[in-house]
């Protein structure tokens, strides 16, 4: 999806999403990329509140990262609004950090061993991609165990013989996230600019 459309998606009043109403725009600031992940193109921002003006200024990242590891941009907007609300500084009591909640042993497995390194929104992004590619390769591009597995580790799909794991918390998640990605998907056929 161009990223023109994904920045309509957002512009677009959404009120009442299956993730809750948006916030007011947030305010950007610039941060040090990591020199593994620098790529030319777009300005990296950081954003510590969160809704459409973070979605809308990590846009260009986010199509970045979707393109490089060939995914939905609109998949990787809706699993930064339930895990982070396109929040560049979340971190969880589990420890994930940053805009895709990324947990450091997660992260090493691409590269990168430093939680300060997760707070970037584009080392963030481009790890969770890449690590979303491995899990859609893994579980034949079944997205809810995908994202079963993005949530409660691959593991746990595999003990529960490929299926999601009775966990009320992954449960939750697939369906919010499921809901967020049929929404969004939704909102851009709607505002589609023909071709």
């Amino acid at each position: 999806m161009p990223q023109a459309e994904q920045l309509a998606t957002y512009e677009r009043t959404l009120l009442n999403g299956p993730s809750g109403a948006l916030a007011a725009p947030a305010k950007l600031g610039k941060q040090r990329v990591d020199r593994r992940y620098r790529q030319t193109g777009p300005v990296t921002v950081r954003t510590s509140s969160s809704g459409a003006g973070a979605a809308v200024a990590l846009s260009p990242l986010i199509d970045s990262a979707a393109r490089a590891h060939d995914i939905d941009p609109l998949l990787l907007h809706a699993i930064a609004r339930v895990e982070s609300r396109h929040n560049t500084g979340a971190v969880s009591h589990a420890g994930a950090r940053g805009v895709m909640q990324v947990i450091v042993p997660t992260a090493a497995r691409f590269g990168v061993s430093s939680a300060q390194a997760l707070h970037d929104p584009q080392v963030n992004l481009l790890v969770s991609a890449r690590y979303l590619k491995t899990l859609q390769m893994r579980f034949n591009n079944r997205l809810p165990l995908v994202l079963a597995a993005y949530n409660a580790g691959e593991g746990a799909v595999e003990r529960y013989g490929g299926r999601i794991p009775p966990y009320r918390e992954t449960q939750g998640y697939v369906r919010q996230v499921l809901a967020e990605y049929a929404l969004l998907r939704s909102l851009a056929s709607q505002f589609a600019v023909p071709q």
